[in-house]
This record gives structure tokens, C-alpha cells and sequence, in this order.
């Protein structure tokens, strides 16, 4: 928790020094699914990469914190034994955008902007009978980085309408 809140108290002064470095995508997405392993046993990830997509300049760990915060969070309120899908495309204006979605009981509409507040969790468990534990944090952190990149984070019905599909869009960099 304290670490947590440091943390976002860093991000929030703008005390948040992003260690910006050209890498690819999907070692970045690697990183996250190797740290989250032991929350993945039991559902089904499927990644779905665009073909040729260029290298990022992004802090790699930061990004990789994000995905594995949106990876986490799955295992709390989605049920086992659903699909995850993880994607990366190219999107406008020079920008990747990176989306995380599950086949869970997906997040009402009214509470899309207010998950990524601080302390913010959602308390209607009963419906997948699981009772997430955790600080509130990881998401109003996770917009935090997003935003430290120059990037935007939000959420919305995943493309089957069923379950939330996480999306993030970062720069792929410049020449700096």
C-alpha cells in the first residue's frame, strides 16, 4: 500500500522519470505475462499482434507494469477458465494502442471513468463469487504512466459484448 502511494504521490508532482528507450511490443507484453504466470493458470491468453509493428520508444518497464496491473485485475473479477486477449495495433497519429480484453461481467457504464480513481473498487462481486482484495490503486497508477507517456487509457465493452476491453494508447516515439 505505501509503496503504492508513493508511487502515484510521484507521478501526480510530476516527479515520474520515464526511462524512455526504443523496444518492441512484444517483449513488453512478455514481460507482463511472465510476471503474471501464477494469476494466469486458469484462463486462456491469446495475443493478437498486427503484423510489422514498429519498435516504441516507451519507459518498457512502466508499459509492462500497466499490462500486468490490467492482468491482475482480470484475475480478481473475471472467472476462471475464460479467454483474455491481448492486442497491439497501429492507431492514428503515430500511436500504438495496446488493449487487455476479458469475457468477465465487464464494468458498467457509469463507472468507467471512476475506476481509475484512487482507492476506486469495484464492490459488486457477487456475480463471479470472487472477493477481490487490494488498495485501489493499480488502475489510477496505470493511467498515471499512460499519461506520462503522452498516452490515454479508458475502458469499454470488450468486442463481443461480453466482458471490459482495457485500451491504452502510447506515441511510438521520435528520434530524441
Amino acid at each position: 500500500f505505501i509503496e503504492g502511494m508513493v508511487e502515484l504521490a510521484r507521478i501526480e508532482s510530476g516527479d515520474f522519470h520515464l526511462r524512455q528507450v526504443w523496444g518492441e511490443c512484444e517483449e513488453i507484453i512478455q514481460a507482463a505475462l511472465q510476471r503474471a504466470e501464477p494469476l494466469l493458470e486458469n484462463y486462456r491468453v491469446k495475443l493478437l499482434l498486427e503484423k510489422n509493428l514498429p519498435l516504441v520508444r516507451v519507459d518498457s518497464k512502466a508499459v509492462s507494469e500497466v499490462i500486468y496491473t490490467l492482468l491482475e485485475n482480470i484475475s480478481k473479477y473475471v472467472p476462471e477458465n475464460t479467454e483474455i486477449k491481448i492486442s497491439i495495433k497501429r492507431a492514428a497519429n503515430d500511436m500504438l494502442e495496446f488493449s487487455v480484453s476479458d469475457e468477465g461481467p465487464g464494468i458498467p457504464k457509469e463507472l468507467r471513468e471512476k475506476i481509475f480513481d484512487k482507492f476506486f473498487r469495484i464492490s459488486d462481486v457477487k456475480k463471479h463469487e470472487k472477493i477481490p482484495h487490494g488498495t485501489g490503486l493499480g488502475l489510477a497508477i496505470a493511467k498515471g504512466i499512460i499519461e506520462a507517456h503522452s498516452g490515454e487509457i479508458f475502458v469499454t465493452d470488450s468486442s463481443e459484448n461480453t466482458g471490459a476491453k482495457f485500451v491504452f494508447l502510447v506515441p511510438i516515439g521520435d528520434e530524441e
